[in-house]
């Protein structure tokens, strides 16, 4: 009975857009009965403050495959709930001036050939006229990725949601797992205020706390959470267009549009991050020590985002979003089973990069929840390939931030 509450089959812990995407694969594609479990509302944590780039191209290590099925998912969720998801299928454009980010290019379009996927070169003129606010004056290359766009994250995980729920998954709100229930070496359950829950396997999908639940299972995530942040601009004509994405490696940012104003982030040369033993409940509540707001870097960095885009100093910043995101030391994801435990899966350590690999995250985990193998590559993503850490030291989350200051 696939909507039974007492003992799933599966069980998944973190209501964000990995939770709800395994909710989904797992709903439509296995005949077990599938319980998430979030202790707030679902899509309330790290995922709404997400920029929502969704980037099909990525030159990690089994990266690619997975961003590829977001967009299938995009598809296939409009299809199953009879509605479109919305999202802004614009493009993206890369723009290189550095010899060394020229050559990532040019890397990137032989790993686009190699997964058939489109890429293309563009002169000068076509990439301003495609994004009016940018001066690419002083780039040697644009390329652009024409399937590549942005999506609303909050939206998105509700439409996971909505089709997991139609499947017969149940998504239950407002109860907190306090401990994980175990039988030897096999994890058997949850422990939550409001009892026990027995499953035959449990997905900790907890986004930057989902450290602190595979503690229960004996082994530190190769992960810590650092602060992602944006700014949004006030309204300007030049941000009214349907325009692509843009990523600017050499200023270290990138930016898309948002609602008539420019969104941006910059790549901090020191970013911050956080004991995840202290990250509140409610995201809201978090500050970081230092340059809270975010002026610092946009001080220290903003004159090289200016480069590219002139009308920086004149145009006001109506909004700073910021918030954890779990990182490691290599930008790779964390993926699967931790060592000598049974019946416990991993799916966290996003890397800023989750809303645009959650199609794929989510299939990958649920084919290994269901068969206990998947076709996906998860090599690179492994829990152990840091071998044993403590995930809560200073040094090993400042590896984790400097990740994200050097990420590409």
């Amino acid at each position: 009975m696939k909507s039974s509450l007492g003992n799933p089959d599966f069980l998944i812990i973190g209501g964000g857009i990995f939770g709800c995407s395994i909710a989904w694969n797992l709903a439509r594609r296995s005949s077990g009965s599938v319980l998430l479990l979030e202790r707030r509302e679902l899509a309330t944590a790290t995922t709404p403050r997400a920029a929502g780039l969704i980037r099909n191209l990525n030159l990690k290590k089994g990266q690619t495959p997975l961003k590829t099925l977001t967009i299938e998912a995009i598809s296939l969720l409009g299809d199953e709930l009879e509605e479109t998801l919305q999202w802004h299928q614009v493009g993206g454009l890369l723009v290189a001036e550095s010899e060394t980010n020229i050559m990532h290019l040019e890397t990137l379009e032989r790993h686009a050939i190699e997964h058939r996927q489109k890429f293309q070169w563009i002169d000068r003129a076509d990439a301003e006229e495609m994004v009016p606010w940018l001066d690419g004056s002083s780039a040697g290359k644009f390329a652009l990725l024409p399937d590549d766009g942005f999506i609303d994250p909050y939206l998105f995980t509700q439409f996971y949601a909505r089709a997991a729920r139609k499947h017969g998954a149940l998504l239950k709100t407002g109860i907190e797992v306090t401990a994980l229930q175990n039988s030897g070496n096999r994890i058997t359950g949850v422990q939550t205020l409001q009892g026990i829950f027995s499953a035959g396997c449990v997905i900790d999908a907890a986004g930057p706390w989902a450290g602190l639940v595979a503690l229960e299972a004996g082994w530190h995530l190769p992960m810590a959470p650092v602060r992602s942040h944006y700014w949004i601009t006030s309204k300007a004509p030049e941000f009214k267009q349907p325009q692509p994405y843009v990523i600017l490696p050499d200023a270290n940012a990138y930016a898309r549009t948002e609602m008539g104003g420019l969104l941006f982030g910059l790549r901090d040369r020191v970013s911050l991050n956080h004991d995840p033993r202290q990250l509140p409940e409610d995201l809201s509540e978090l500050r970081f020590d230092q340059d809270p707001e975010g002026w610092n870097v946009l001080e220290e960095q903003g004159s090289e985002l200016a480069k590219f885009f002139p009308g920086m100093g004149t145009t006001q910043i109506a909004h700073y979003v910021a918030g954890p995101s779990a990182y490691t030391p290599d930008g790779q994801f964390v993926l699967g089973s931790v060592p000598d435990v049974e019946g416990f899966y991993v799916a966290s350590g996003c890397c800023g990069s989750g809303i645009g690999a959650s199609g794929g995250v989510g299939r990958a985990i649920a084919d290994l929840a269901i068969e206990g193998e998947t076709e996906f590559d998860l090599e690179g993503f492994r829990t152990d390939r840091f071998g044993r850490i403590d995930a809560f030291s200073l040094e090993w989350r400042n590896r984790c931030a400097n990740a994200r200051s050097k990420k590409g």
